[in-house]
């Protein structure tokens, strides 16, 4: 079971982090090079495919994670990468919280002025970068664990 459970944690974890690439870049880019009222009329129409993409990813990432820490609750080994891994993940959470939901609403609904939206764009891309890093974090620390896994069993 802790082993099911690390490599759906490393693997969907890794997906969830794909993912927030592919949107950094692919749509980064693509968001950057449109005038603000356009953007602002793309994303009101297709936000729920990119909210879409992240739930379908996020859901087994946190359910591997916070498995495989509690699996390991109690080996000192594996559960200082287990624990790392699930507190960047959490930071991914916290920064999706506390901004990116936030600024994806006012986008969406057109509450950001057409003047402000290449300094918000920038700060959510910035921002974004950051999840991106903790996610890749967060993989490498799951990854790091189901490795120790190995070496102690096998």
């Amino acid at each position: 079971m802790r082993t099911a459970f690390g490599y759906l944690a490393v693997l969907w974890a890794s997906f969830f982090t794909g993912t927030m690439i592919c949107i950094g870049i692919a749509f980064g880019g693509y968001w950057r090079s449109l005038p603000p009222d356009a953007f602002l009329a793309w994303f009101a129409a297709n936000e729920g495919f990119i909210a879409r993409a992240i739930q379908v990813v996020a859901g087994p990432a946190a359910l591997g994670l916070l498995a495989s820490l509690w699996l390991a609750r109690h080996d000192r080994t594996r559960r200082p990468a287990w624990l790392l891994a699930v507190a960047s993940m959490a930071g991914v959470g916290f920064v999706t919280a506390v901004y990116h939901l936030p600024t994806n609403a006012a986008f969406a609904n057109g509450a950001v002025a057409s003047a402000a939206v290449p300094a918000t764009l920038a700060m959510w891309l910035w921002l974004h970068a950051l999840r991106i890093a903790l996610g890749v974090l967060a993989s490498g620390a799951a990854l790091h664990a189901v490795e120790k896994g190995q070496s102690v069993s096998g």
